[in-house]
């Protein structure tokens, strides 16, 4: 069984990471190794997400079984965690499975890919740690010289007691994710689909597309 994983995440900034755009990249690895792949999985969820966490992706294992493939666009797009990354590694020699990473290679037979996929682990989680960083950043360029004008207040803010507009945690990362998925291109009624699945609120898509289309969103 040959199959490829695709992941995005509702928080970080997906530039050329769009599932289209990972499935494409799985295909053309395959055609250019001489197999077909056989089922794709896609999961909207974080890269630092432990996999025994994911329901999708234990999915996948379980297809996978033994003696099958793995292909992934990037390594990121497993996984956010080295430790994580190198045990799954460790597991698929176990159950004779491979793990394919498009632009590196097959990790099982190819000695610099396991090099490689040391690295680019390490960098990865790096970047999962820059991505809180800058939603930290978003919240503080959110707080400066937001007045509160009355009327209904912004969804992802609240009304601090010298009456700014200011981050509300919940909502605020409910807005992120949107405004991330939205980088991904990911329609409005698909966005409020993930949105309630992800966070079990539903926000309906006029409403997505009012949210987003604010001028201050747009900055994000």
């Amino acid at each position: 069984m040959n199959i490829a994983y695709i992941r995005v995440s509702h928080i970080e900034s997906l530039n050329g990471t769009s599932l289209d755009t990972q499935e494409k990249r799985c295909r053309a690895f395959s055609e250019l190794h001489g197999f077909k792949i056989d089922k794709v999985y896609s999961e909207i969820v974080s890269g630092g997400v432990e996999f025994r966490k994911r329901k999708v992706f234990q999915k996948v294992l379980k297809e996978l079984g033994s003696n099958g493939r793995l292909i992934v666009s990037r390594l990121d797009r497993l996984s956010r965690s080295v430790l994580q990354t190198l045990q799954l590694v460790e597991d698929f020699k176990k159950s004779h499975n491979q793990l394919c990473i498009t632009d590196i290679g097959n990790v099982h037979t190819d000695g610099v890919s396991k090099v490689f996929i040391t690295i680019l682990a390490s960098l990865a989680e790096i970047e999962r740690t820059n991505i809180s960083e800058r939603i930290k950043a978003s919240k503080e360029i959110a707080k400066q010289e937001r007045r509160y004008l009355g009327g209904y207040s912004e969804f992802g803010y609240k009304v601090d007691k010298n009456n700014k507009l200011i981050p509300d945690d919940k909502e605020f990362k409910m807005l992120q994710s949107m405004i991330s998925l939205r980088k991904s291109g990911l329609g409005y009624r698909q966005i409020s689909d993930e949105i309630k699945n992800k966070y079990g609120k539903r926000i309906y898509f006029p409403q997505v597309h009012k949210i987003l289309n604010r001028d201050h969103n747009r900055h994000f």
